[in-house]
C-alpha cells in the first residue's frame, strides 16, 4: 500500500489534475471535497472522457469525468481480497479506507509485486 496519496479538489479543472499526475509521477488520484473521498481520478477517466470526447481539459472539470462509485478496502483485507475484487470490479486500484479516512492506496503493480516476491 502506498501511504502517499495525491489529493485533488472536485472543482479543479481536469488539466490542473493531469499536470499533478504527470508531475508526481502517478495514474490516480483520490478526489476529495470538504473531507470526504467524493471519487477517483485516472489517467483512463482523462484519456476517454476528456481526449477521446474532444472537450477541453480546462474547461472540464474533476468532477465531470471522475469515477464516483468508489471501491475500496480495509487494512484488515489481504492481497488476496484485493486481486479479488479488482478481478471482479475490473478496477486497477483500489483505496484503503478506515471509518472514513484513507490509509493509502493499492494500484494492480503493487499487487503484482507482492505476489512476485512470495513466490520467491
Amino acid at each position: 500500500m502506498n501511504r502517499d496519496v495525491t489529493l485533488v479538489n472536485p472543482d479543479k479543472s481536469v488539466r490542473y489534475a493531469g499536470q499533478i499526475l504527470k508531475a508526481v509521477g502517478i495514474g490516480c488520484m483520490l478526489v476529495i471535497d470538504k473531507g470526504k473521498v467524493v471519487g477517483i481520478l485516472t489517467e483512463r477517466d482523462i484519456t476517454q472522457k476528456v481526449v477521446a470526447d474532444g472537450l477541453d481539459p480546462e474547461k472540464t472539470r474533476v468532477r465531470d469525468i471522475m469515477s464516483k462509485n468508489i471501491i475500496s478496502l480495509s487494512k484488515d483485507d489481504t492481497i488476496d481480497d484485493a486481486v479479488d475484487l479488482m478481478e471482479q470490479k475490473g478496477i486497477k486500484k483500489l483505496p484503503i479506507m478506515e471509518n472514513g479516512k484513507i490509509l493509502g492506496i493499492v494500484t494492480m503493480t503493487d499487487l503484482l509485486r507482492k505476489l512476485r516476491e512470495r513466490e520467491k
